[in-house]
């Protein structure tokens, strides 16, 4: 359960960093977008001094603020949300947010300066953009690719995908939900629980690791 492969940590920084008082303009260019982003998360989570909770706090204030958190909601459940109720979609994109911040959260205390650049956007689907970029590690080994889709949401942007290597972070991880779905007779409730069952245990294993 949880996002089915690692993301790189730089990757995080500009994935989840929209600052509610620092909205970018829709007239913003997606490249300047994505390179602010990766600037203003460094100097926002990876504060050494940082608590778990108040690293999950910043993060999730950001994710609500930077993620286009129902359309992911929607596009991962796929044909499942419609037989679902209400109550059993508010109870998965809760238990979504919930895993995503126990998930990521502490990795951004891992940034040891990469160096993250945008080389370009296209158009995308219904209206979103895709901003390509390459990330370097420090260690001398082979620069990511890595691929931001990037939604219009009011006066702003909203991040719906990105794909590491051309590899899709929603569709692998919409497959590995559907597998849990199926294997539960269709019940969406049986992943929630799950969902919320991971989150629980990453949890405790990041409070013992920060107060060791």
């Amino acid at each position: 359960m949880g996002w089915s492969f690692k993301l790189p940590a730089f990757a995080l920084f500009a994935f989840f960093a929209i600052l509610p008082h620092n909205q970018a303009s829709a007239a913003e260019s997606p490249s300047a977008f994505i390179e602010r982003l990766a600037s203003t998360a460094i100097s926002t989570l990876t504060e050494s001094t940082l608590s778990l909770e108040e690293r999950q706090d910043r993060f999730r204030m950001m994710l609500r603020n930077g993620f286009d958190i129902d359309a992911v909601s929607t596009f991962l459940l796929g044909p499942f949300r419609r037989k679902a109720s209400d109550d059993d979609l508010m109870s998965f994109r809760a238990a979504l947010e919930d895993n995503v911040v126990a998930t990521y959260a502490w990795r951004f205390g891992a940034y040891n300066g990469q160096r993250f650049e945008v080389t370009g956007f296209r158009d995308g689907r219904r209206g979103r953009k895709i901003v390509s970029s390459v990330i370097e590690p420090v260690d001398g080994t082979e620069a990511i690719t890595v691929d931001w889709t990037l939604s219009p949401h009011d006066d702003s942007w909203r991040i719906f995908d990105i794909s590491i290597e051309g590899l899709s972070m929603l569709v692998t991880q919409r497959d590995e939900y559907a597998s849990v779905i199926r294997r539960n007779g269709g019940q969406i409730g049986a992943l929630t629980e799950a969902l919320k069952a991971q989150s629980e245990k990453l949890n405790k294993k990041q409070r013992r690791a920060s107060s060791s």
